[in-house]
């Protein structure tokens, strides 16, 4: 509704320029814009009390320090960290505890479920093994008192201490508690086992998850192996707008050998990834990402915005004279998200208007005539 405005009230400017050029001048076309639109063909007239009130802005076109940038595909993944399943410290039946719900928040060591091996068959095996640590340190202390009073021979005093090893061993701490606790702070994303079902030791018994992604992977075209270790910084761009520099975010590069990945269909592609945690965005979300490396020196690079695309080929406007512009293709390449180098096209000194272009293109479209319409009255 805002363009719709913009574009009405602008539309009503040029207009009301030109009835005003005909009130006052007539069919002699003395007036600045009527000469330029006869004399000088491809001329847009924009005046600058309209220009301004709508943001037009004019820099120099110059040359200066440009990072290298490559554009590429990304994706917010999960660190390692940030999953984890919460498992039986020894067999038998579970029961959940009143917390154990999906969607919950869980801290780090909180109790989810208990397990219950009293009334199994074969009994409770980590019971049998405190017992047979029980004897084992008994019969160790008794072995130790013969030896002392030269009635036991060395070697069966180091039978003892080795018999006292496997049953320690043997003997779990944590599974004598029958506690299935959480390994990390995050939310219970899921219940892998049923109240009252029988697990083994180890039997994984609930999912946690963390709620974001804290890492970002950039997935570069293998034919860029060589230049993939020149990159280490990331500009990520997501769909909701959210748009970061991992450098300004505590971020960095993760290292490690690159290595390719893909297939015949797909193609190969090298996996690049980064740690920040500035992002909401959960793991799958997909981003553009500009991967940013060495400076380059006298690189000629303009705001993005300033760009006009029209049937796939970039254009910039340029201040000819005052209130007079004119449209000039240019070759792009590299981009940073924020400004984009110009190959060609636009030389350095060039005055171009490098925000509010909208405006300069409005004033053009209303500048062509349309078709029988004529000056002469």
């Amino acid at each position: 509704m805002k363009f719709c405005k913009t574009l009405i009230y602008l539309t009503l400017a040029l207009s009301t320029v030109s009835c005003h050029s005909h009130d006052e001048h007539g069919d002699e076309h003395d007036g600045a814009e009527a000469e330029a639109h006869e004399h000088a063909p491809g001329v847009i007239v924009l005046h600058d009390e309209v220009a301004d009130r709508f943001g037009l802005r004019i820099d120099t076109a110059s040359a200066g320090d440009f990072h290298r940038v490559l554009k590429a595909a990304g994706t917010v993944v999960k660190a390692g960290q940030d999953d984890a399943v919460a498992s039986a410290p020894t067999a038998g039946i579970v029961h959940f505890s009143s917390s154990a719900v999906p969607g919950n928040a869980v801290a780090r060591g909180a109790v989810l479920a208990s397990i219950d091996a009293v009334g199994m068959t074969g009994g409770d095996a980590n019971e049998a093994a405190r017992a047979e640590l029980d004897a084992a340190r008994a019969n160790l202390d008794r072995i130790q008192d013969l030896y002392a009073e030269r009635l036991a021979t060395q070697g069966e005093l180091l039978e003892a201490r080795a018999a006292l090893a496997r049953a320690q061993a043997q003997y779990s701490p944590a599974a004598a508690s029958g506690k299935v606790k959480a390994p990390i702070a995050a939310t219970l994303t899921g219940l892998l086992v049923k109240e009252g079902q029988y697990v083994d030791a180890g039997t994984a018994i609930a999912a946690l998850g963390k709620g974001s992604g804290s890492v970002l992977r950039v997935d570069l075209p293998a034919r860029y192996y060589r230049d993939a270790a020149a990159f280490d910084d990331l500009r990520a761009d997501f769909p909701t707008g959210e748009s970061l520099l991992v450098s300004q975010c505590g971020g960095h590069r993760t290292q490690g050998a690159a290595a390719a990945d893909g297939d015949a269909t797909s193609g190969a592609y090298i996996p690049v990834y980064f740690t920040s945690g500035a992002t909401s965005a959960p793991a799958g979300t997909p981003f553009t990402a500009y991967l940013i490396g060495g400076t380059r020196p006298d690189v000629l690079t303009v705001p993005t915005e300033a760009l006009s695309e029209q049937q796939g080929q970039f254009f910039i406007y340029v201040l000819t004279m005052p209130e007079h512009y004119a449209k000039i293709p240019v070759r792009t390449g590299a981009s940073d998200g924020s400004r984009t180098e110009i190959l060609s096209g636009l030389a350095e000194g060039t005055p171009y208007v490098s925000s509010g272009v909208q405006a300069v293109r409005l004033a053009e479209t209303s500048a062509v005539a349309p078709q029988g319409h004529s000056h002469n009255h």
